[in-house]
C-alpha cells in the first residue's frame, strides 16, 4: 500500500490480498491503526512529501507530481491540512 505513493490504495484489492471482506478490512484497520486506510495513506504520503521538500530540496511541483497529484493547488491544500503550512513555506523553514 505504501510502496507506490502516487497510486491510492484500492480497498477491494487490499481486501482480496488479505483474504477478507472490504468491510472487515476497514474495521480491523481502523481498530489497529486508529485511522481509515485512505487517511493513513494520505498522512504517510504527506510526510514523504515533506521529506522530499526539506531533505531532497525538490521543488513543490516535482514533489506534487511525484506524489501522484495532477493539480498542484490540491496538493498544496492537502499538504497544508496534514503538515500545517503550505509546501513552499515548509521548504523555506
Amino acid at each position: 500500500m505504501l510502496t507506490d505513493l502516487a497510486t491510492p490504495p484500492v480497498i477491494n484489492e487490499l481486501a482480496a490480498y488479505a483474504h477478507m471482506s472490504p468491510t472487515k478490512l476497514k474495521r480491523l484497520f481502523r481498530q489497529i491503526f486508529g485511522n481509515s486506510i485512505f487517511n493513513y495513506y494520505q498522512e504517510f504520503r504527506m510526510k514523504e512529501a515533506a521529506f522530499l521538500l526539506k531533505r531532497e530540496r525538490l521543488s513543490v511541483a516535482d514533489v506534487g507530481y511525484r506524489m501522484g497529484f495532477t493539480n498542484l493547488s490540491h496538493f498544496s491544500k492537502v499538504f497544508n491540512e496534514h503538515i500545517g503550512m503550505k509546501p513552499k513555506q515548509y521548504s523555506r523553514s
